[in-house]
């Protein structure tokens, strides 16, 4: 009888059923319901008949957020004391499809602020860190010198905003705006 491990290999994408717990333990990559064992990512299922293992060696690798990364988004609304952002990017990570962060205003900045309307508005695209993923919840902050909006419109009339310390002014219709500007 050999010791060598036969490994097999196939190409799955996610839900694909790869096994059940009878025969393998689930391992990287995979999930079991009702004693089936699936696949959760595209790649190739590794199947080890000597340690009774089946994982899933990815393809296309996932961008996960994890706390302390930087990220770059875009402002999709803003309540009182609550801002939701579209995440376009993960540190140097350009995600394919956005990601939906939240923004509280006790995080936006190293001021009181009465008002989120005074972090950031619609449209704003901001750079901001993740502090917490628990429960599948992306939390953000913003009040760091280096983070907050990059780049801003003019909420009234919609054209460049341009920025005359200590105040934003629209080149326009000289609307004044606030908000919490990333120091770069």
């Amino acid at each position: 009888m050999s010791n060598k491990s036969a490994i097999k290999e196939k190409f799955v994408v996610p839900g694909s059923k790869i096994g059940v717990i009878e025969e393998f333990m689930a391992g990287h990559g995979t999930y079991e319901i009702d004693g089936i064992i699936y696949s959760q990512f595209i790649g190739d299922a590794r199947t080890d008949s000597k340690y009774r293992t089946v994982s899933i060696r990815p393809k296309i690798s996932p961008i996960y957020p994890l706390e302390g990364q930087e990220i770059i988004g875009v402002v999709e609304v803003v309540q009182e004391k609550l801002a939701v952002i579209n995440i376009i990017k993960i540190g140097n990570n350009v995600l394919s499809k956005p990601l939906t962060g939240f923004l509280h205003i006790s995080a936006s900045s190293p001021r009181y602020a009465k008002n989120m309307r005074e972090i950031c508005k619609p449209m704003d695209r901001i750079r901001a860190k993740i502090i917490s993923t628990s429960g599948g919840i992306i939390r953000l902050m913003t009040s760091d010198h280096n983070l907050g909006v990059l780049k801003t419109f003019c909420s009234n009339c919609g054209y460049r905003i341009s920025l005359e310390r200590p105040v934003l002014k629209c080149e326009r219709c000289k609307n004044i705006e606030k908000r919490k500007l990333a120091r770069d």
